[in-house]
């Protein structure tokens, strides 16, 4: 049996979220839904999207995206690119360049968890004893140059190469976009998190394990992180779902 829980809120001061989210049942696109709970014994369909703020029409980019997941998403994000016509069809017309990132985890009933991501939306695999790895990897200018070799993931760099390098884009030409994914194996007391940008540039990496570390029930742990993001008064939207495979 699998617990599951999500959040999502709407940036400070933001009437509208630009953030997407699949919950495993139906797409969320709210300023405020605090964290909720639910069990499941079926195979686990969770997706974000943050449309790409300053694009044209950021939170339709990002709900294209989520609803295509819900009706037709497959785990290997193969969709993406089935769809990106339709969705440049939908609102390249009116709203050229609208953009959004992508992040999804399928998880079977056996515990395999097949991730992709495409954009910096990311997915960790939470450990037992509440170690977070990023196992998604961020399209980004800086991510591409430590791939390179040609800077160092420990420095600290300009703004400008946190850019997105790779993103879905209504633009018909712009379909080169890389798509990542890889899977992993979900044990007893394991969890898999998918997170809007919004989490994971508000809380550092040791804060987010620290902040999961200190309350025992999933619930608990959610919303202790959106507490922590919400304080902060220029948060971004911020959308989260978990994962979680009981001890």
């Amino acid at each position: 049996m699998f617990q599951l829980a999500y959040f999502q809120m709407a940036g400070a001061g933001k009437t509208r979220n630009q953030d997407a989210l699949f919950d495993g049942t139906a797409v969320r696109q709210v300023r405020l839904h605090k964290t909720r709970l639910s069990e499941t014994a079926d195979t686990v369909r969770l997706a974000v999207a943050d449309g790409v703020f300053n694009s044209p029409a950021a939170h339709l980019a990002s709900r294209f995206w989520m609803e295509a997941f819900a009706r037709e998403g497959d785990a290997e994000g193969r969709f993406l690119r089935w769809l990106h016509g339709s969705f440049c069809d939908k609102l390249a017309a009116e709203y050229f360049g609208s953009a959004s990132t992508f992040a999804s985890a399928v998880i079977e009933t056996g515990g395999l968890c097949r991730i992709c991501n495409v954009g910096d939306s990311r997915v960790y695999h939470i450990s037992a004893n509440g170690c977070w790895q990023q196992i998604s990897h961020d399209h980004t200018v800086l991510a591409d140059l430590i791939e390179q070799g040609e800077a160092r993931a420990d420095t600290e760099y300009a703004g400008i190469y946190y850019a997105l390098a790779h993103c879905l884009t209504a633009d018909y030409e712009e379909d080169h976009f890389q798509i990542f994914t890889t899977s992993f194996t979900l044990r007893a007391g394991e969890a898999v998190l998918i997170c809007t940008d919004g989490l994971h540039d508000a809380l550092p990496h040791n804060r987010l394990e620290a902040l999961w570390g200190a309350f025992q029930s999933l619930p608990d742990k959610l919303e202790a992180l959106r507490r922590a993001v919400k304080r902060d008064p220029l948060h971004d939207d911020c959308s989260v779902a978990v994962c979680l495979l009981p001890s």
